[in-house]
């Protein structure tokens, strides 16, 4: 058996329009939304409008930090939504199970992928793409798996031998899909502006983020059953075993 790239993206496609996947987009727009309208005010230059307005930037730094943190345990628990067969309600144990230990490793490990990639293309664009594949699906192993990113990194190295060539196909044709709904709406955005052009902006990213997810997840799940099944251990005494 083979990985299947319209497989995946087809399925990603179909829990993004479900109840679901709509519910996600919602909450990720919110956020974006809310992160969006978080910034410093600008003020004077005199000494207590200074410190007035370092005061202001530090407040809104910690909330953007807050934000992007429900962002990370949003996107935690769309991929064990996305992974299972719920379509209309999204469990309690995918929204409480482990949630702040799994977006700390989230977290951290987000920073460490990054820089690995990022270190990988310094020297050849190759091995940055090559590691990319090769650890992407990371942060399923820590959402789905409970696992910490240590342990993530190994698992995704694992989980994508024998299908990167086809994991890259996949990922080079969502990225074109992403950046051709983001096109689309390009001219809309520009005629509405203003607040309305803000909103459509960050309503289409974050249905674009919600496809990226339920197609990682899709695809997770395809590569799971792709996995040879664990065998029972060999017995010598067993009928038929050579001595």
């Amino acid at each position: 058996m083979v990985f299947h790239i319209i497989d995946a993206m087809t399925d990603g496609f179909s829990r993004t329009t479900e109840r679901n996947g709509l519910v996600f987009v919602a909450i990720f727009a919110v956020l974006a939304l809310l992160n969006a309208f978080v910034a410093p005010v600008e003020t004077g230059t005199t000494v207590g409008v200074t410190l007035t307005a370092g005061l202001v930037g530090f407040l809104t730094g910690l909330l953007s930090l807050a934000i992007g943190l429900a962002t990370m345990a949003t996107a935690i628990v769309a991929l064990r939504t996305f992974a299972s067969d719920e379509t209309e309600t999204i469990s309690r144990e995918f929204r409480r199970r482990k949630i702040a230990t799994a977006t700390l490793n989230a977290f951290v490990g987000t920073i460490v992928f990054v820089s690995l990639v990022a270190a990988g293309s310094v020297f050849l664009l190759v091995p940055g793409l090559f590691l990319l594949v090769s650890l992407y699906y990371w942060s399923a192993f820590v959402a789905i798996e409970d696992q910490n990113f240590v342990r993530a990194f190994r698992s995704s190295w694992a989980l994508t031998r024998g299908s990167r060539l086809r994991l890259f196909g996949l990922g080079i044709a969502v990225l074109v899909l992403g950046l051709a709904v983001n096109a689309t709406v390009a001219i809309p955005t520009f005629l509405l502006g203003g607040t309305a052009g803000l909103v459509l902006t960050q309503v289409v990213a974050a249905a674009v983020t919600v496809y990226i997810i339920a197609t990682t997840a899709r695809a997770y799940d395809q590569l799971r059953g792709l996995e040879p099944p664990v065998e029972a251990d060999s017995r010598p005494e067993s009928a038929g075993m050579a001595a």
